[in-house]
């Protein structure tokens, strides 16, 4: 989108104009949630951050100024959001909790078709994405952004950059150490691994 037709969208939608804020939602939904469950960790808390951050967006399109772009804007406010409520959680105990139905006993089952490889391959894959995610959690705050923007978002550093205003260089160095911490830490919890 040109951004002259985004300067026109986000004028409609500081004006109230609905249609236009729904259209600056669609052009980030898809990745915003992406970002926010590789915060969040959660179906749910990712769709929570995902309101909060656009009820933030809604509250402050007006201060938006063309510098960077509109996505890497939006995605700043997601990523602080995500970090704000992960910080509130940080000396707090959480509980996963299965949704029960209202009037019954016993969580809903659904029948999903299994298209997954077997279950050894599965539980390896799973064993493997959770000893990942857990070492990406386990790194300090700026080099865990760096990873995730960069390795599971597929951003560029010109677009890490905007989002975590920084220059592109100082990213790529950000980036080399956080690959060398993140490959420390599954070392260090799993000796036997090779990474």
């Amino acid at each position: 989108m040109y951004d002259s037709e985004l300067k026109i969208l986000i004028d409609k939608a500081i004006g109230g104009d609905s249609d236009a804020f729904s259209a600056l939602i669609c052009r980030v939904q898809n990745k915003a949630y992406s970002i926010a469950f590789r915060y969040m960790n959660s179906d749910y808390d990712a769709r929570d951050m995902m309101q909060e951050s656009f009820i933030k967006m809604y509250r402050n399109l007006d201060k938006f100024n063309f510098e960077s772009a509109f996505d890497t804007w939006y995605f700043r406010i997601l990523i602080n959001c995500c970090l704000d409520e992960l910080r509130k959680r940080k000396n707090k105990e959480s509980y996963s909790l299965d949704i029960i139905p209202d009037g019954k006993d016993e969580p809903m089952a659904v029948d999903i078709p299994d298209e997954s490889p077997g279950p050894e391959a599965e539980l390896i894959s799973k064993e493997r994405q959770k000893l990942v995610r857990e070492a990406i959690l386990a790194l300090p705050e700026d080099h865990r952004n760096i990873i995730i923007l960069r390795e599971l978002e597929q951003l560029s550093y010109d677009e890490i950059g905007q989002t975590l205003d920084l220059d592109p260089g100082t990213v790529k160095s950000r980036l080399s150490r956080a690959r060398q911490k993140l490959k420390q830490i599954i070392l260090e919890q799993n000796p036997d691994i090779r990474v």
